[in-house]
């Protein structure tokens, strides 16, 4: 701990006061959202495993898929399907808030499916590779989502974290000990100023006291 450098007065005092109470207020703040912080974290990194455990199945599922569609209707002809296939896809992102920071929504958008390539020469299997991707879409777009506001919220723990110690173990702590020593400054003036006054008034009683006795003693005239 070391003292701010200011002058030990009654008016800094007073202001070192306020200012610490509103140190001990954000101080107290600051851990409030520190904590909701963390369990939104852990909130968030729950479903974020689950979310990439959906992903992984989506992936193997899709690709599974698309082996057999290929296995079936030869490579070339599913790559001229892929390359005839056109969806307007949109990602749209909107925002909430957790704990005053803004982290992104992220929803895929792809229309209804439908059919863009001929019967003949396909089969069930097209259509469901179709399926099964479009649903790996979606999973990878909510997966982005999560990642993103887990990654936002942990540097906003560790901003908050960095703040929290430096009100808990720097600046509270030089409040609170330049206020003692500011303190224990004025109770010596106090104290000086009390016994400045003691000495002034035994002085003035003492001189007092003294001009009594002299006019009592002063010789008295008489007639002859």
């Amino acid at each position: 701990m070391s003292r701010l450098n200011v002058a030990p007065t009654k008016s800094s005092q007073i202001v070192l006061r306020r200012d610490l109470a509103m140190a001990s207020e954000g101080f107290t703040l600051l851990e409030q959202k520190r904590e909701i912080l963390v369990m939104e974290l852990m909130r968030l990194v729950d479903r974020v495993q689950v979310v990439q455990s959906a992903v992984e199945e989506c992936r193997e599922r899709a690709y599974a898929t698309l082996r057999k569609a290929i296995a079936r209707n030869g490579y070339h002809r599913m790559r001229n399907i892929g390359v005839g296939i056109h969806y307007e896809h949109k990602v749209r992102t909107e925002a909430r808030v957790i704990a005053g920071i803004r982290v992104p929504q992220v929803t895929v958008e792809h229309g209804q499916f439908s059919g863009q390539y001929g019967f003949v020469g396909t089969d069930s299997l097209v259509d469901q590779t179709m399926r099964d991707f479009l649903a790996l879409l979606e999973a990878v777009g909510h997966l982005a989502e999560l990642e993103s506001a887990v990654w936002l919220l942990a540097r906003e723990l560790k901003k908050t974290q960095r703040r929290v110690n430096a009100l808990e173990q720097i600046f509270i702590p030089d409040f609170k000990d330049t206020l003692r020593h500011i303190g224990e400054v004025l109770e010596g003036k106090d104290l000086e100023s009390f016994f400045m006054m003691k000495m002034v008034k035994h002085h003035a009683e003492d001189k007092a006291r003294a001009e009594d006795d002299s006019d009592g003693n002063a010789p008295t005239g008489h007639d002859g």
